[in-house]
C-alpha cells in the first residue's frame, strides 16, 4: 500500500520540548554568560531568585533560553513551582524578569519580545480617575495603586455584564462577588477589593444620584470571613540552636537576622537600619528604627548582645556606607539575600512548621511576654498601634501553659482538701461516741421521718461518713 503523498500545503509543526525525567533541580548546572554578567548588576541582584528558577524551569524542561516560547513563558509564571500560584505572585514573577528578558532579547538570545507580553492597565472612566486623583495627596502611593486594581476589576465587570453603576443593586452586586470567588482570590484580597470598593461607591454618591446606597450594595455581611492564624513562634529548641547557627557564621547577613531576633525588626525594617542607627548610652543603649510598616520611627532597646552584633555590622564593609546591613558587592541587601541566608541557617531546625523571617519577630514577642512585660510595653518595642496588633502577634508558650495549669490543679485541690490539723488532732478520749455511727443513726432517721425524702440531705450525710471513714483512723493513731 503506497503512503498517501503530502499536501504541498501542509506544514511540518515543530516538535514541542518534552520535559526530562526526573526530580525537580534545586541549582541550576550551568548558567550562561551573559546571565552570570547580569547578576552581577543592582538589577540582577534583586531579580536572582526569579532568574534562578527560571532557569530550573528550564532545566526540567530539557529546552533552553533560545527555545522559550510566550506559551511556555505564561505557562512558568503559572506555575513556577508545579503548583499553581496566585495572579499576584505571578505578577510579581513577571516584574523581576522583565529586565532580565530584555537584556536577553538585546543579545539576540530570546526569540520573543518580551515587551509584547506586558499588558496595559484597563483605563478607567474620567469619574474614577478624579477619585484616585483626590487620594494621592493623603494615601500612599501602594494604597492609591491598591485601590486602583480594586476599580479596574469593579469597572471590567461592569462592562462585561452591561451594568449601569448608577442602577445596581444588591442582586447585581452578589454576582460580582461570586465572580470574585470564582477566580480563587484569597480571602483577605477579596475583603480588601470589597472594602475599596464601597469606599469609591460612597464617595460617588455624594456626586450624583444613585439608585441604591453605598452601604447597601455592600453590606457587611458580604465581607468574607478572614482566617485567624494562631502565630508561631519557634520552639524553645529551634530558637536556641538557630540563634547559636546565626551568632557562629561569618557572613554578616546572618548577624543581620540574630539583631532581627533580639530586637524584634521587621524585615523591611532590618535593610532599612541607617549606618549610624545606634544610640550607645551608659545607662540604656537604643535602636532607632526607620519609618516601616506603619509609617512610624521608635526606639528599641539593646540588650549587650544585640550591641556587639551592631558594633560587628558597622565594622564590616566600608565605614561611608549608608545602610548598616551589607549586601553582596557592599550594596544594600534586600529580602531574598535575607531569605536564602535564612533558608540555609534553618535547615533540619526541630520545628514542625515552615521557618520564616516573621516568625522571629513572633518569638522575640513570646519571649518577653512568658518573662512578664507587660503588653504595652511590647507593643510600644513593636510599633503597633493598636493593642489588637500586639495580641496576634504574641502567644503563650506550651510550656507556661502546662505549668499554669498545674498551677490551677494544685490550688483547686488546696480549696477541697481538708484541714492539715486533722491529722494531728488528739487522741480521741475513750468512751467518745463514733462519728460513723452518728452519721448512720442519722441518715436512718431521716429516711424513716422524713416525707418525701430528701436525696441531696441523703447525699450529704453519705460524703461525710466517707470523710469521717478517712480522718477517723489518723485521728485515732
Amino acid at each position: 500500500m503506497l503512503d498517501k503523498p503530502k499536501s504541498p500545503t501542509s506544514t511540518a509543526t515543530p516538535a514541542r520540548p518534552v520535559r526530562t525525567r526526573g526530580p525537580y533541580p534545586r541549582t541550576v548546572s550551568k548558567l550562561p554568560l551573559a546571565t552570570r554578567r547580569f547578576l552581577l548588576t543592582p538589577r540582577g541582584q534583586r531579580a536572582r531568585a526569579a532568574i534562578l528558577t527560571l532557569h530550573r524551569w528550564l532545566e526540567w524542561r530539557g529546552i533552553s533560553v533560545a527555545q522559550l516560547t510566550p506559551v511556555l513563558f505564561q505557562h512558568f509564571l503559572t506555575r513556577p513551582n508545579h503548583v499553581r500560584v496566585t495572579a499576584k505572585t505571578s505578577r510579581a514573577l513577571w516584574v523581576r524578569l522583565r529586565d532580565y528578558l530584555q537584556r536577553l532579547r538585546d543579545r539576540d538570545m530570546l526569540s520573543f519580545n518580551p515587551k509584547h507580553l506586558q499588558r496595559r492597565p484597563r483605563s478607567l472612566p474620567p469619574i474614577a480617575r478624579e477619585y484616585l486623583a483626590s487620594l494621592a495627596p493623603t494615601h500612599r502611593r501602594s494604597t492609591c495603586g491598591s485601590y486602583a486594581v480594586s476599580l479596574r476589576n469593579f469597572y471590567a465587570w461592569l462592562d462585561e455584564n452591561k451594568l449601569d453603576i448608577a442602577q445596581l443593586t444588591h442582586r447585581d452586586m452578589t454576582r460580582w462577588f461570586q465572580a470574585l470567588h470564582a477566580e480563587r482570590l484569597a480571602v483577605i484580597t477579596r475583603n480588601g477589593m470589597l472594602m475599596e470598593t464601597r469606599v469609591y461607591l460612597r464617595w460617588l454618591n455624594e456626586r450624583q444620584p444613585m439608585r441604591t446606597a453605598a452601604d447597601e450594595l455592600i453590606r457587611r455581611s458580604d465581607f468574607p470571613k478572614l482566617p485567624r492564624y494562631m502565630p508561631r513562634p519557634l520552639t524553645v529548641e529551634a530558637d536556641r540552636e538557630l540563634q547559636r547557627r546565626l551568632a557562629a557564621s561569618e557572613d554578616p547577613l546572618a548577624w543581620a537576622l540574630l539583631l532581627m531576633r533580639r530586637t524584634g525588626l521587621r524585615i523591611g525594617e532590618l535593610y532599612n537600619l541607617e549606618y549610624h542607627c545606634a544610640r550607645f548610652d551608659r545607662r540604656q543603649p537604643l535602636l532607632k528604627v526607620p519609618l516601616g510598616k506603619l509609617h512610624s520611627e521608635r526606639l528599641v532597646p539593646l540588650d549587650p548582645e544585640a550591641v556587639e552584633l551592631v558594633r560587628r555590622l558597622q565594622s564590616t564593609g566600608p565605614r561611608s556606607r549608608v545602610w548598616l546591613v551589607p549586601g553582596r558587592n557592599h550594596n544594600k541587601c534586600n529580602w531574598d539575600e535575607l531569605s536564602d541566608v535564612l533558608k540555609v541557617a534553618s535547615r533540619d531546625l526541630p520545628d514542625p512548621a515552615r521557618i520564616t523571617s516573621h516568625r522571629l519577630r513572633h518569638t522575640f514577642a513570646t519571649e518577653l511576654l512568658s518573662g512578664g512585660m507587660s503588653l504595652v510595653g511590647v507593643m510600644r518595642l513593636l510599633g503597633h498601634r493598636d493593642i489588637r496588633m500586639t495580641l496576634r502577634y504574641a502567644a503563650v508558650t506550651p510550656e507556661i501553659v502546662a505549668e499554669e495549669y498545674q498551677n490551677a490543679l494544685d490550688k483547686v485541690a488546696a480549696k477541697y482538701r481538708l484541714p492539715p490539723g486533722v491529722a494531728a488532732a488528739p487522741p480521741v478520749p475513750e468512751g467518745a461516741p463514733d462519728p460513723d455511727q452518728l452519721l448512720d443513726h442519722l441518715a436512718r432517721w431521716v429516711r424513716k421521718h422524713a416525707t418525701p425524702s430528701p436525696r441531696d440531705l441523703l447525699r450529704r450525710i453519705e460524703r461525710l461518713r466517707r470523710d469521717v471513714q478517712t480522718v477517723t483512723p489518723q485521728a485515732k493513731k
